[in-house]
């Protein structure tokens, strides 16, 4: 277990260090485009068929070095299909503790009118998950974008371990979510 946590933070820091994004998940794509939106998912992921999914009670307790239960952990990716293409989002979770950033999601698309978008956000832990979950994660913050202007922050998440072992980030507050899979 304590190699898979280090493989899986290393993993985590090699993604953070390529990663940069813009989307439906946090604000990006532009004034005229429906690319990124603020700090949280503002369309609904992919579609499955069967029953929804519930929330999970992930096995593994947060390792000493932090409070995040081992299940949230590592790199998880989604996509978004929109009036101007393909969007693509790739979501970090890293081990830490209230206040510590936690969270790192790339966004890359289409912007309307040609050209394309990639930003990076970050999100810090804002409390201290009971038990196994969920995270709570506050508004995002934009550490880089091309082009810089298609990216905005964002509002703060809620982050929940699914029962298929997928990982759901919502709104806090309105709903809309995005629904991830683990790489």
């Amino acid at each position: 277990m304590v190699i898979a946590l280090v493989v899986a933070l290393a993993a985590g820091g090699s993604v953070y260090a390529l990663m940069k994004g813009g989307g439906s998940d946090d604000k990006g794509g532009g004034t005229n485009s429906p690319g990124p939106t603020t700090g949280a998912p503002t369309t609904a992921g992919p579609t499955t068929s069967g029953p929804d999914p519930t929330t999970s009670q992930p096995t593994s307790s947060a390792p000493s070095d932090g409070t995040i239960p081992a299940g949230y952990l590592g790199t998880w990716e989604t996509s978004i299909d929109n009036a101007t293409g393909h969007n693509t989002r790739q979501l970090t979770i890293e081990q830490g503790d209230v206040g510590d950033t936690v969270l790192t999601l790339v966004a890359d698309g289409p912007v309307a009118g040609g050209g394309s978008y990639h930003c990076v956000f970050t999100a810090e832990l804002a409390e201290q998950p009971s038990g196994n979950g969920p995270l709570e994660i506050g508004p995002s913050t934009v550490s880089s974008g091309e082009p810089l202007s298609s990216c905005s922050p964002g509002e703060a998440t809620e982050v929940t371990l699914l029962s298929d072992g997928r990982l759901r980030r919502a709104k806090q507050g309105n709903g809309e979510s995005l629904t991830y899979t683990k790489q």
